[in-house]
């Protein structure tokens, strides 16, 4: 059935051929056309892996009729020439209109279809357990991951493929494929040896390589490629990006999603998955309510992109894009980086994130942002964010914070944190090797954090927010409890630091080293070994916390 669109390719004006039927030249002008396309279908359906589907056929059959009549328009003097050169031009419209015009008539469906599966929220239910926080940024998993590389025996026959986030075992990695470097490689190499996953929880953890040979992988040829393995089986179906997806026990599988076009190819409708196993070439068919647990990259993030894309600017359709830009937002775009980011909530489930700011180039502020289930294809929208620092703004906060050292800051990463949204943003240098790691409140760019261990990150977060924001009264109450003790110092140490004294000092029968400076307390400089006193301090349960009210009595000061 597909190759009869071969047919389009010989001559469509009938009076062309009672005038030249007879004549062999025509005759084989018109086997050689066959011929030509024969072999245009096959390298569509061979190397581009086209969809066996009717509005493919459609568009491809109004292609190859255009280009007939276009080769017979080089016949002058044969009659119903006019009719069949305004068949032409008619035919070249409708191709243009199909592909420039029309996706501009339907940018309301496109909304409707996003909003279909938005729901609106003010903010996430509950903070990120900070457990789960992936505090790695993938160019330095992919710098640790090279490395791990070049161990390989024959290492030049390989190179890394896509990194993605990946939730095993109930752990964040940076998940690396390996691939072949090119056909010679393919031709030598004859299966992969594994794939390379670093922990996206723990920088201090090194890089793993599993070891797993697989044979139809993205970047084989011919019979071995990935996805034409998938095709080969399933004609009808539109295959989207594969992503590389292990299981709790780390076997290798890819997963390529398939779907069917809306609206003239025009609007991606994901209906299922196909899971191939890379070592055995085993395909097996999942539908959108049947996706195996480990499974984490359903929705491709070409398609969430174009997702939020549609639901943040075509709210009022195409003219409002032009015009008056009425309640219009767009996601924020990051130059050579995708414009959705991986990250994982308290179910531990895949959601790509972005934050959306006004239509306006040097807008430093968000108006919202989104998570978009990465199973499951439900978009939250939060509206709470509304004004506080969108992703842009919060790198060149990080940024100028260590001007200095120039780091560059990797992609940020917006997290509820103790009920505040904040800016997860790593810092590395030229090397791509990570140096800091730096939490941003969102709201108050002048409090933040920042350490390379990350316990120390969110305890020093942690107080951050419970004394430069304590009168904000969106900060849990909870975050860091406020303590009254009292009793016999029984360790003092003093320092000058700027114009000022600061004072460490111990209480017996407590572990904690309080902290207090004579700027705010002036007579903390008189402190000593063996005085009673009271104090009043915020608990985060840090070895050293700050005093925010010190009493000392007395009797000791007369």
């Amino acid at each position: 059935m597909y190759y009869l669109l071969a047919l389009l390719f010989l001559s469509l004006n009938p009076f062309l051929w009672s005038a030249h039927a007879k004549k062999k030249s025509f005759l084989r002008l018109q086997i050689t056309r066959l011929i030509v396309g024969v072999l245009i279908l096959f390298s569509l359906d061979y190397f581009l892996l086209i969809d066996h589907s009717s509005q493919a056929f459609t568009l491809w059959g109004l292609i190859f009729i255009a280009f007939s009549l276009f080769i017979d328009l080089f016949y002058l003097n044969v009659k119903g020439y006019k009719i069949f050169a305004t068949l032409f031009l008619s035919s070249i419209l409708i191709i243009l209109y199909l592909v420039f015009i029309y996706p501009l008539t339907i940018t309301s469906d496109k909304y409707e279809f996003v909003a279909a599966k938005t729901t609106i929220a003010e903010i996430e239910d509950e903070s990120t357990n900070e457990k789960h926080i992936a505090v790695v940024p993938e160019k330095y998993a992919r710098y640790r991951s090279e490395k791990k590389l070049g161990e390989l025996a024959h290492a030049s026959y390989y190179d890394l493929g896509d990194s993605t986030l990946q939730k095993i075992d109930d752990h964040l990695y940076w998940v690396t494929p390996i691939e072949y470097t090119g056909f010679f490689r393919w031709l030598k190499g004859q299966e992969v040896p594994g794939y390379i996953k670093m922990s996206a929880e723990d920088e201090n953890e090194d890089a793993i390589l599993v070891e797993s040979s697989m044979k139809y992988v993205p970047s084989a040829y011919f019979q071995d490629d990935l996805q034409r393995l998938v095709r080969s089986k399933n004609k009808d179906t539109v295959l989207l990006e594969a992503s590389f997806e292990p299981d709790d026990e780390d076997k290798a599988y890819y997963v390529v999603p398939y779907g069917y076009y809306n609206k003239f190819r025009q609007i991606t409708d994901i209906k299922g998955i196909y899971i191939i196993d890379p070592a055995t070439g085993k395909v097996e068919e999942h539908t959108m309510d049947n996706i195996p647990e480990f499974i984490d990259h359903v929705i491709p993030t070409s398609v969430a992109e174009d997702w939020n894309e549609w639901y943040g600017k075509y709210v009022h359709g195409f003219w409002n894009t032009l015009f008056a830009k009425e309640d219009m937002k767009l996601p924020t775009t990051w130059e050579g980086e995708d414009e959705v980011n991986g990250v994982f909530n308290n179910d531990l489930q895949l959601n790509w994130f972005t934050d959306f700011t006004r239509p306006k180039t040097d807008s430093g502020s968000m108006v919202g942002y989104s998570m978009l289930n990465a199973k499951n294809g439900k978009l939250t929208f939060y509206t709470e964010a509304n004004g506080s620092l969108n992703g842009k703004s919060a790198i060149n906060v990080a940024e100028k914070t260590f001007r200095a050292q120039k780091y560059e800051a990797g992609t940020p990463l917006l997290y509820t944190i103790y009920g505040q949204f904040t800016w997860v943003v790593p810092l590395m240098d030229s090397n791509h090797v990570l140096r800091e790691i730096m939490l941003i409140n969102a709201k108050d760019e002048k409090v933040y954090s920042y350490h390379t261990e990350k316990t120390k990150l969110f305890n020093d977060y942690k107080y951050a927010l419970a004394t430069l924001l304590k009168d904000d009264k969106t900060v849990p109450n909870d975050l860091a409890i406020k303590e009254k003790v009292s009793g016999v110092i029984s360790f003092v140490y003093k320092s000058e630091v700027e114009n000022s004294t600061v004072v460490k000092f111990m209480i017996e029968g407590n572990k904690t080293i309080f902290q207090v400076s004579s700027i705010d307390f002036p007579y903390s400089i008189f402190l000593d070994k063996g005085m009673q006193a009271t104090i009043e301090y915020i608990n985060t349960d840090e070895t050293i916390a700050s005093v925010e009210n010190l009493v000392i009595d007395e009797q000791e000061l007369k």
